[in-house]
């Protein structure tokens, strides 16, 4: 399951309207699974064992993160886990980048050194930063195409990639692999190469839509959203894989045309294109329910009927997803109905905790709590 944000899926609103659809060509990718790994070429070691060599009968793993990265912090106890697990069979590696990419200097590395001490056993694993000509960046994370961080590379005794993917998927199952011999090198090397067709079949859509869009552009820039409304229309015709992006856009537009069209709208998706799309869903049911909402007049009805979709959608599997629908109840009046989903959303908060982010469990247990110290509303 894939925690997002609840604000994903909207971005292409404001990216579009901002002039931000030409989005920087991604540099060719040069380093795939099955290929040798690039050489360690770190600019500090700040605790630990240098490695300099990689392969020559050693698994190691190259992990990917950042001080001001959220999720990276995750994951580093999982990776201290892994770690002490597979002590003595796989050397476990941190690898600090894009500190800032502002940089002038290498003063960054100080802030790096002092995250690392203040970790302590927590981060019970090598860990060395990246130098302002960013080599470890460049030769690693960018040439294998990689976007975001934490993302970790798994190099066997041969010293070839094995694996990349994020830390907190499936990272312990491809090491156990790795170094009891079962892994199959080409067999990942195939399923890399699929995904990087769709990925790659992803940006050219991706293309079109921004190059179709640009009537819907210049409605929206100048604030004639019924026109944009329309422009909308015919881009779902042309773009139906853009399906999900374009309801989130028509839904948001709407929501400044006429609330109530909004929340129709919303409802009709829940039944109708977005039925199986809990991200979706529950984005545009926790823009209603939001305490920050920007709705004058918020239908908390409506937000029931689309949040349950949503946590029906998710299988009632994703705690995001039964919070929304927990708080739409909430808000609607139904509390025993409320503290019955959120208790749920608690229990998973608990079996999920290692995946999640501190935060979002931490708000999501202090909603149950308000939940049974205030009435509905």
């Amino acid at each position: 399951m894939n925690f997002y944000s609840r604000s994903s899926g909207l971005a292409i609103l404001s990216m579009l309207i901002a002039g931000k659809c030409a989005a920087q060509q991604p540099a060719p990718v040069t380093v795939k699974v099955g290929d040798l790994a690039p050489a360690m070429d770190v600019k500090k070691w700040v605790k630990g064992t240098p490695v300099k060599e990689l392969g020559h009968g050693k698994v190691n793993v190259v992990e990917f993160w950042a001080t001001w990265c959220g999720p990276c912090k995750t994951s580093i106890p999982h990776l201290t886990e892994l770690a002490h697990k597979y002590k003595g069979k796989a050397t476990f590696t941190g690898v600090s980048v894009f500190e800032d990419p502002r940089a002038k200097d290498e003063s960054y590395l100080a802030k790096v050194k002092s995250f690392v001490e203040d970790m302590g056993p927590k981060m019970d694993y090598n860990v060395a930063a990246d130098g302002l000509k960013a080599s470890m960046a460049n030769h690693w994370m960018i040439a294998a195409g990689q976007e975001g961080i934490p993302t970790a590379f798994v190099v066997d005794r041969e010293g070839r990639i094995a694996w990349i993917g994020h830390p907190m998927m499936g990272l312990d199952e491809i090491v156990q692999k790795v170094v009891d011999g079962s892994f199959d090198m080409k067999a990942e090397a195939s399923k890399t190469a699929q995904e990087s067709e769709k990925k790659a079949k992803a940006k050219a859509d991706s293309d079109k839509l921004n190059s179709d869009a640009a009537a819907f552009v210049a409605a929206a820039r100048a604030g004639k959203l019924e026109v944009a409304v329309q422009e909308l229309d015919k881009l779902f015709v042309k773009h139906p894989e853009a399906a999900s992006q374009l309801a989130l856009t028509k839904f948001s537009l709407l929501a400044k045309l006429s609330e109530t069209s909004a929340y129709e709208y919303g409802k009709a998706l829940s039944s109708g294109i977005l039925k199986n799309d809990a991200e979706s869903l529950n984005t545009i049911a926790w823009q209603i329910v939001d305490d920050k909402t920007t709705f004058k007049h918020p239908n908390f009805a409506a937000a029931v009927i689309i949040a349950k979709q949503s946590a029906e959608a998710s299988q009632m599997n994703d705690p995001m997803c039964l919070d929304t629908y927990a708080y739409a109840l909430f808000k609607n009046g139904d509390k025993d109905g409320a503290i019955g989903i959120e208790s749920k959303a608690v229990a998973l908060c608990e079996r999920m905790k290692d995946k999640l982010d501190p935060s979002i469990v931490k708000e999501i247990k202090d909603r149950l709590i308000t939940m049974k110290s205030k009435p509905g509303k």
